[in-house]
């Protein structure tokens, strides 16, 4: 797996995405069945949101250890959970983890397993590294109309193709078919699909488009390095797709969901 996320996409996620990422945390959560004393693993960390709502879930005997390929998302990680004693840090490529087996109750991955080279694999360490009985959840996004800022990479590869596959592999997973039978084929039982949807209002589409024209996030630091024709063509065609008051520079609401699978190792 590569880093996509240097210093500037880490230090700019949690203002692009990080707070709307939370709100879906719960879900996640449920699905993994977390409770207090658990040992849980949070696999794709990024930023700590979903380490963070576990450390909070499992209580003071449980732990949490957050991983990510990523060191500078990890060190954004330590700080935002830096007054946490029960939880602890390890840079991981999440489809050959260095972890023992047998070792956790939970395992979770927050919109990180579609940006695996190999899913599948993932998903088989997720299940090694589970006790028996524990429980493995992801969530993946569903389509590039209803991401929040994702959508923005997709019409970035219209416009330049050599940016195109990465932005198509955010939703290789969004299809519930898909995401059970991956599940299924890593050996979990029990396997389980839902997708939880969500609007988010703007005063504005330069409201809602800021973020990225400051650079914040993967998506942003992708879009600032266009060339500025590009850059004002992907800006148009984004307006057009959320349509409505967003051709006027009116109020906007872009909506946003997520596919979550889980299952029983």
């Amino acid at each position: 797996m590569s880093d996509r996320f240097g210093g500037a996409s880490a230090a700019g996620y949690d203002r692009g995405f990080g707070s709307i990422a939370g709100q879906f945390i719960p879900g996640l959560l449920r699905a993994a069945r977390v409770s207090p004393n658990h040992q849980v693993l949070d696999v794709a960390t990024g930023t700590g949101v979903a380490a963070e709502a576990a450390v909070e879930a499992v209580g003071p005997s449980g732990t949490v250890v957050a991983t990510d390929l990523s060191p500078a998302m990890l060190e954004r990680a330590r700080e935002r959970l830096s007054q946490m004693s029960n939880v602890s840090f390890a840079v991981e490529d999440g489809q050959s983890l260095t972890l023992s087996d047998e070792q956790f109750d939970a395992v979770l991955c927050a919109m990180g397993l579609m940006l695996f080279p190999d899913p599948a694999r993932g998903l088989l360490e997720f299940s090694r590294v589970l006790r028996t009985g524990g429980w493995a959840a992801v969530s993946v996004p569903t389509m590039p109309e209803r991401s929040f800022h994702t959508r923005v990479d997709v019409i970035i590869g219209r416009h330049a193709p050599e940016r195109a596959a990465i932005a198509a592999r955010y939703f290789s997973l969004g299809k519930a078919g898909l995401l059970r039978s991956l599940f299924t084929a890593a050996g979990f039982r029990d396997v389980e699909t839902f997708t939880e949807a969500r609007r988010y209002p703007f005063s504005s589409f330069a409201a809602y488009f800021k973020s990225i024209e400051d650079g914040q996030g993967p998506t942003g630091q992708a879009y600032v390095t266009l060339p500025t024709a590009i850059r004002r063509l992907v800006r148009e065609d984004v307006r057009r797709q959320l349509g409505g008051n967003a051709v006027t520079d009116g109020p906007v609401e872009v909506e946003v969901e997520l596919l979550f699978g889980c299952g029983r190792r």
